[in-house]
């Protein structure tokens, strides 16, 4: 079974590196690496993307994880190409489109990427993705992937902000799908809140969820064991 894991926003493959070998090997896993490409203008550009990534590689059927703004590309692209999707994570994710508040939040971030530039953004972004308790015992390990960030094209980095603003609901995805779909939910994320993890775990009719305690919006980091045993669960399910 192949199995295609999408990084977030501001970061890029390399963040399933130490995860990846924690998963059970009989899958074979692809990593595809969105982080710099400056062209795409919106998630379903990225999902065309993939499905380029997907036929070059010969894949024909995959199960798609996505962590952030990788799940907003997963539902879209299984939107879109259903007929190769055979199950869904949504890993630190989101069906639900922004509000208006969060739109106008993605403006502003795009105009402070233009003008202060990738460096600066990641340094006061990327500390969020985490718990404050990570953050004290792993000052050493945010201030690499930080350093390893930093260098990310800012043109990328604003448009993945405009891309995400105007994406649309996907939740009628989540109601519908035959397919197993996961839901991995940080108790403690900022950006995905628990209680709309949860609204979006009822909605799930072939449900192979979990919530995450203690965790913020890297639960590869945060708790690898705890979120490779889930997922691990989630493939033998398919």
């Amino acid at each position: 079974m192949n199995v295609i894991f999408l990084h977030g926003f501001g970061e890029d493959a390399s963040v399933w590196e130490t995860f990846l070998p924690l998963l059970p090997e009989k899958y074979q896993y692809f990593t595809p690496d969105f982080a710099s490409l400056t062209n795409p203008e919106s998630i379903s550009a990225y999902a065309d993307w993939l499905k380029g990534f997907i036929d070059e590689k010969g894949i024909d059927k995959c199960v798609i994880i996505g962590h952030s703004m990788g799940g907003y590309i997963a539902l879209t692209f299984a939107e879109k190409y259903a007929e190769q999707v055979v199950g869904l994570g949504l890993f630190h994710s989101s069906a639900y489109a922004d509000n208006e508040e969060r739109k106008g939040i993605r403006l502003k971030t795009a105009r402070v990427i233009e003008q202060q530039g990738t460096a600066k953004f990641i340094k006061g972004f990327y500390p969020n993705m985490f718990s404050e308790e990570f953050k004290e015992k792993n000052v050493a390990f945010i201030e690499k992937q930080i350093e390893r960030f930093a260098h990310l094209p800012k043109e990328a980095l604003m448009n993945a902000q405009i891309a995400m603003r105007g994406r649309e609901d996907k939740t009628t995805i989540l109601r519908n799908a035959e397919y197993p779909i996961m839901i991995l939910a940080g108790e403690k994320d900022t950006f995905v809140p628990i209680q709309a993890a949860l609204e979006q775990i009822s909605l799930l009719k072939n449900n192979k969820s979990a919530v995450l305690n203690g965790v913020a919006h890297a639960g590869m980091f945060e708790n690898p064991i705890e979120s490779g045993k889930v997922i691990a669960a989630f493939l033998e399910s398919i």
